[in-house]
């Protein structure tokens, strides 16, 4: 049930999120959007989370289109700091990870509920969003830093490639 409730979120989200992080433009990386009329079965063996079976089965039924013009995703939380997830291909019913890892979505300086400073991605968009806080404490004074990890699906070869990490102090 969580992770229907944060993908619902994150779709009521879109139009007051924008499309633009942190000077990273996601319509630069378009994907039209298709219309399911039936989704395939999902083909299992392409799990990369087996012990997650339930909340893929669950999401995937009640998803819609919301990653790269043809994916749904389904998140979760992993622990209270970090977000996993997949997207499934409708017409395949083939799963692909999705690239969120503790080390790019980890979300210390924010409040526990506030995932959007960890992840954006559009339906229309084949750009992904991630990033990381940190916190350094140094003497009397503490900096709170925030990473931005940008990638971009590659439709071709069913793989995210990592443009750039951005650092900034917040």
């Amino acid at each position: 049930m969580k992770q229907l409730f944060l993908t619902s979120l994150l779709l009521c989200s879109y139009l007051s999120y924008g499309q633009s992080v942190e000077g990273f433009d996601l319509s630069l990386y378009p994907a039209e959007p298709i219309a399911i009329n039936k989704k395939s079965p999902v083909k299992w063996s392409t799990n990369p989370y087996k012990n997650r079976k339930k909340e893929i089965k669950e999401g995937y039924e009640l998803g819609e289109i919301s990653f790269a013009g043809k994916y749904i995703t389904v998140l979760w939380n992993k622990g209270k700091d970090t977000v996993e997830g997949v997207m499934i291909d409708p017409r395949s019913g083939n799963i692909y990870k999705l690239p969120f890892t503790p080390s790019n979505t980890s979300n210390k300086c924010q409040e526990e509920d506030d995932i959007f400073d960890r992840y954006l991605f559009l339906p229309n968009s084949r750009a992904l969003v991630t990033s990381v806080c940190t916190k350094k404490v140094q003497k009397d004074t503490k900096k709170i830093y925030q990473t931005f990890y940008y990638y971009i699906w590659n439709e071709a070869s069913k793989k995210f490639s990592l443009i750039k990490p951005l650092k900034k102090q917040r």
